[in-house]
């Protein structure tokens, strides 16, 4: 199984809501998103759909984390 992501992949799992971004993020921390080059990005639009706390904030990590092990 590969788990190299391209356009065709990322586009069937994500919803089209609005016009596909030019690039495919990665990673995320706080509000930045970073692309598989390396580039980093403001999320602008993180907050629609999903949560508003932002991208691997480590205090709502660690807070999942116990929940989940319980």
């Amino acid at each position: 199984m590969s788990l190299s992501i391209t356009r065709e992949n990322f586009d069937e799992w994500m919803m089209p809501v609005y016009a596909p971004a030019p690039f495919i993020p990665v990673r995320g921390e706080g509000s930045r998103l970073w692309d598989q080059q390396g580039k980093e990005y403001i999320d602008f639009a993180g907050g629609i759909a999903v949560n508003a706390l932002g991208h691997a904030h480590p205090a709502l990590r660690e807070a999942l984390n116990d929940q989940a092990s319980k």
